[in-house]
């Protein structure tokens, strides 16, 4: 096989691309080398593994050159003018494709000829093109100044003694204001999401100059959506206050249509892991709202997204949040009737597993470890899933052996998979601890009330923990059977 960046290239083009790069290479105004056309005809037949043994530039010279002896040089500049063709055609495809930087193009040409009817008639196509985005955001309004910048030097151009350049000036101070707004909203949101520890919130001492700047200007552009969404977004990651998350859920309602795909799935992230935030630090009325915010996200159809299908995880998440809400038949109805949109390769493991939580939430714990069993995957997140629920069913069941020799098992199974970050094993593994000792608080003959005050101030104040409202539920239970 040729080892060559042309053809590395070539093989990420689509049947249609690689189709369309022949036009290209054929026409004349493009290319004028006839060994390329010849070339590419050859590359028909391998495309598009180009793993043949009959793909060696040896055997290629030979049929683009036949009775010549071989010339690596040759060979190299041939390979070398297909990679420039194949990136020009690229580079040509791309600006075709973004209809709008194509007219600016056009406008900068006929502004240059001082051709004012073809140059409006295209500055009216590119206006057209730009108020048909449906997402006002950081690219819109740059465009936007784009235009008015363009409109700008043609009208200077004709050297008008009527022309008066102040409201194009104030049209592209506003959108480079805007543009400018969203795109740094959108970067410190993003920053200060990923300080974030986890289930934990550490406040700065203070805010630094750009984030003070930020956070004045975003007032001034209260009907400015994107705006408006990074602000709150923003706010929510610094203050982990309740008043960003709800103005962020009013924006999700109201103007969830005006926001792209991917603001779209980054919204219901941020609100849902708030709700997870808020339930770890003993919010339990956020359990509801965690819930809506997934039911609301499968009933409107949001969950499909560019997929097109339910992906596995948030199948699961919508399962244990509504379980968690105490939603139990809402969820049953769910899991029946959403499995087919799972895909192919999770989609029985993941029904399994949901079917063993949801017997285990009716206390029918033989059912829970039937279906339990059923899931078979080397995937770890499911092994963690799966020990976490026998650890509860055993935990239930009050079976003493079959729970300590459960811990052991678990415990060796974080110790020995050295794919799971640091982390995520200190975190599961108090989760593994702060059960054990629950477990050996509850089976005492004698109660210790100190003992399970203690461990209950332990939970409550860990901020690194999973299953905390499982744990705290148990340790209400003993507490109202010991009076």
């Amino acid at each position: 096989m040729i080892a060559s960046k042309a053809i590395d290239l070539i093989k990420t083009f689509s049947q249609d691309e690689f189709r369309k790069c022949g036009l290209f290479i054929s026409s004349p105004y493009f290319n004028k080398e006839n060994i390329q056309i010849r070339f590419y005809s050859l590359l028909k037949k391998y495309y598009p593994e180009f793993d043949n043994r009959n793909f060696e530039k040896e055997k290629v010279f030979v049929k683009l050159y036949p009775g010549k002896k071989y010339n690596d040089g040759v060979m190299r500049n041939i390979l070398s003018g297909m990679l420039d063709l194949a990136e020009n055609f690229l580079a040509i495809q791309h600006l075709q494709n973004k209809k709008f930087n194509y007219k600016l193009s056009l406008m900068k040409e006929l502004s240059e000829r001082k051709m004012e009817k073809l140059f409006e008639k295209a500055e009216s196509e590119a206006e057209k093109i730009l108020n048909g985005s449906i997402a006002k955001d950081e690219i819109y309004y740059y465009q936007s100044f784009e235009l008015a910048l363009e409109k700008k030097r043609y009208k200077e151009k004709l050297k008008s003694t009527l022309y008066s350049p102040d409201n194009l000036l104030q049209s592209m101070s506003d959108n480079l204001t805007i543009s400018f707004l969203i795109l740094m909203l959108g970067n410190n949101t993003y920053i200060a999401n990923s300080n974030l520890k986890m289930f934990q919130f550490d406040p700065s001492p203070s805010l630094n100059e750009l984030e003070i700047y930020l956070e004045k200007e975003a007032g001034n552009y209260k009907d400015v959506t994107y705006i408006q969404y990074y602000y709150n977004a923003f706010k929510l990651a610094r203050t982990q206050d309740e008043k960003y998350f709800y103005e962020l859920k009013k924006l999700a309602d109201t103007s969830y249509s005006l926001l792209l795909e991917k603001e779209r799935r980054d919204i219901f992230t941020l609100l849902t892991n708030y709700c997870y935030y808020k339930i770890n630090k003993g919010d339990l009325h956020f359990r509801k709202e965690h819930f809506l915010l997934h039911k609301e996200n499968i009933e409107r159809g949001y969950y499909k997204g560019e997929r097109n299908f339910l992906s596995h995880i948030q199948y699961l998440n919508v399962v244990v949040t509504g379980l968690d809400a105490k939603e139990i038949k809402w969820v049953e109805e769910f899991a029946g009737n959403y499995k087919k949109d799972l895909d192919d390769v999770n989609r029985e493991n993941t029904y399994n597993f949901c079917r063993a939580l949801i017997y285990y939430h009716h206390k029918l714990y033989s059912n829970a470890l039937d279906w339990a069993a059923k899931v078979k995957t080397d995937d770890l997140s499911y092994k963690h899933q799966l020990k976490s629920l026998y650890l509860k069913v055993y935990y239930d069941m009050n079976e003493t052996e079959p729970f300590y020799s459960h811990i052991d098992s678990y415990r060796h199974f974080l110790m020995n998979q050295k794919n799971i970050p640091e982390v995520t094993r200190h975190v599961i593994s108090s989760y593994v601890n702060f059960t054990k000792r629950l477990f050996d608080i509850k089976n005492k003959t004698a109660a210790d009330s100190y003992d399970l005050f203690r461990l209950k101030k332990e939970i409550t104040d860990n901020k690194s923990m999973i299953n905390k409202i499982w744990l705290l539920d148990k340790i209400n239970e003993i507490e109202i059977n010991r009076g």
